[in-house]
Formats: C-alpha cells, sequence, structure tokens
C-alpha cells in the first residue's frame, strides 16, 4: 500500500525498517494459533489474579523482607503517650511477637501479620473460632483495646494482636 501523495519522503533506513517488520509481523500471524495463544493468556492472566486476589503473592516477599536474624531486630510500633503498656486482651496464645518477648510486636495494629514459632518466622491471619468477626473490643484505661485472635503457619500455633485506641472496634464487613 503506498502513501498519498503530497507528504514528504521517509528516508531508505526507515523504509526498510518498515518493511522488515511488516514481513516478520506477518509471518509471526500466520504461524501461530490464535486460539491456542488466547487460552494460555488468558489462563494466566487468571491464575495471575487469582493469586493477588488471596494473598499469597506478596507473602514470601513480606517474609523475606521482616525476616529475624541474629543482626535484624523488629521494633514495635511507638503506643500513644496515653495508652497503658500491658494490652487488656487474652489471645489463644502468646501475643504475635518478632523478639521472642511476650508483646505484640509481629502485629500491623491490632492485624495479624507474623508471629516467631520455634525459631521461624510465620505468616498469621485472624482466626474465627472464638468470635465471629475474629477481633473484639476490650475497654482499657483512657480508651480501648482493639483485640485480635491469629491462626499462624496454617494452623501450627495461635496467637493474638492488639491495639489501643480512643474508640471500641467495630466489624464493618
Amino acid at each position: 500500500m503506498s502513501d498519498p501523495t503530497g507528504h514528504p519522503a521517509e528516508s531508505r533506513p526507515l523504509l526498510v525498517v518498515d518493511r522488515v517488520t511488516r514481513f516478520a509481523s506477518e509471518e509471526l500471524a500466520r504461524t501461530i494459533d490464535r486460539r491456542a495463544f488466547l487460552k494460555r493468556a488468558g489462563s494466566g492472566a487468571f491464575l495471575f489474579l487469582l493469586t493477588l486476589a488471596s494473598g499469597r503473592a506478596l507473602t514470601a516477599r513480606a517474609a523475606g523482607a521482616n525476616a529475624v536474624g541474629p543482626n535484624v531486630r523488629p521494633t514495635p510500633a511507638p503506643l500513644p503517650p496515653n495508652a497503658p503498656v500491658v494490652p487488656n486482651c487474652a489471645p489463644p496464645g502468646p501475643y504475635c511477637n518478632l523478639t521472642g518477648v511476650n508483646q505484640p510486636d509481629g502485629c500491623h495494629g491490632a492485624h495479624c501479620f507474623q508471629h516467631l514459632y520455634n525459631s521461624q518466622v510465620l505468616q498469621c491471619q485472624v482466626y474465627y473460632t472464638f468470635y465471629a468477626g475474629g477481633c473484639w473490643t476490650a475497654s482499657g484505661t483512657g480508651g480501648f483495646w482493639t483485640c485480635c485472635d491469629c491462626s499462624c503457619g496454617g494452623g501450627i500455633t495461635h496467637c493474638g494482636c492488639a491495639q489501643f485506641s480512643g474508640t471500641p472496634y467495630t466489624d464493618v464487613n
């Protein structure tokens, strides 16, 4: 197909690249089975989205980034100035921790994250056995503790998380 007249002439190297690209793409289109290609691409995209939705895509990276070793010491998030130091919760085990000390430093706020168990850092999820939402509110001096039960390593062990706030927990699900 030729260009209409009136346009400036294209350079010779550009015409060669255009011709090679055109022939290569035409040859590729003739050799690929489009139906099989779309099936594979669709199933790959579905599996990728399923992995993202299940939360498994970033778990290994988060575990590696927060690994506990001899030179790595995670620090717990600071409490508000008026917060009591000892949580007013009763988790089904120790508080989720990464230091071996029974304080909730393996949590993201009151949400389950990781727990050090037998020198191994396990990923944790909310444990729904005792409470329908997995979390509850306990009153404390000057505010409330939001407490959550956690199951770690696929049920290998259990722990709990807690966060102090001025308002009680409400399950919005």
